[in-house]
């Protein structure tokens, strides 16, 4: 593995080792994207590290990528024809028909255990993320449509999971989904959340995620490029209006978080970027099953 981090760099978090694995996934990423005339950019919390400190958040342990519907299958046919399978392996959450709630590049022969996929029998190496970029539609009642598709499968997804973490309405919700089959509504939700695809819109969308419907949704306009920026010792893709990007994501995003959001931010339970996961049925993965 390639030292792609910069030496200067303190570890005052004890995860440059981890953060150093991901960035050379990262690399072959954007690597392979440029050898197969594939677009992507740098998102959220990413290209928020990569404007305001030139690489990682310092506390960030993981990486996040955004993909238009049509860049991602391009990635997905490419990688399925010639990627390289012995380091890495692609990993679709939620798949129906060719649609994706979410993907992953995982790299082989390592460890990341989340809370949320932690009991999964799924290949569960380090990771980048890949999250699709939708058209978000002009009208509002079909915005509001597709927002409510996508959060349906969120809650599906943690309906799947063992999850009692969240008291009131959203725990009764999700064990009233608990009841549904696991892939209830999944194909028909999905295809409503890609239904815009083909539009020419004022806004793009990530409603498959955390954020609400003003934090998911953002100009079009912003996306129109994507640029190089540097990130550690490498450059990846960033959107060409990456500063106009961030201020209307963050706000005034130069300002460091309060340090009691910082564990909030991350997601490793535990993390090895030497050794195995240990899959729960030996050699056989079960993405599809699972929505997240």
């Amino acid at each position: 593995m390639k030292e792609l981090m910069r030496p200067e760099i303190s570890d005052d978090w004890g995860i440059k080792k981890l953060q150093n694995c991901i960035l050379n996934i990262a690399q072959y990423i954007d690597e392979f994207c440029v050898e197969n005339d594939i677009d992507y950019c740098l998102m959220g919390g990413s290209a928020l590290g990569a404007v305001r400190h030139n690489g990682f958040i310092p506390w960030d342990d993981d990486l996040d990528v955004f993909m238009t519907p049509d860049n991602y299958e391009k990635f997905r046919t490419a990688f399925r024809d010639k990627g390289d399978k012995e380091n890495y392996y692609l990993q679709e959450l939620g798949a129906a028909n060719g649609m994706v709630t979410t993907a992953k590049v995982r790299l082989n022969k390592s460890t990341y255990i989340e809370d949320i996929t932690k009991d999964w029998d799924i290949h569960q190496g380090v990771f980048v993320d890949i999250f699709i970029l939708h058209t978000c539609p002009d009208n509002t009642i079909k915005r509001y449509w597709q927002y409510f598709w996508a959060k349906y499968l969120i809650v599906k997804g943690l309906a799947n999971k063992v999850y009692e973490r969240r008291g009131g309405a959203m725990n009764t919700v999700v064990k009233m989904f608990k009841l549904l089959p696991k892939r209830f509504l999944l194909s028909y939700g999905l295809k409503q959340v890609y239904r815009f695809r083909n539009d020419n819109t004022e806004y793009l969308c990530n409603f498959l995620g955390k954020a609400l419907m003003k934090n998911g949704r953002y100009k079009s306009a912003y996306f129109a490029t994507t640029k190089r920026h540097q990130f550690e010792t490498i450059e990846l893709n960033v959107v060409g209006q990456v500063e106009d990007f961030l201020k209307e994501r963050f706000g005034d995003y130069m300002k460091l978080p309060d340090i009691s959001r910082i564990r909030y931010e991350q997601h490793a339970l535990e993390w090895d970027v030497e050794k195995p996961f240990k899959p729960i049925k030996e050699g056989i993965y079960a993405d599809e099953k699972y929505l997240f």
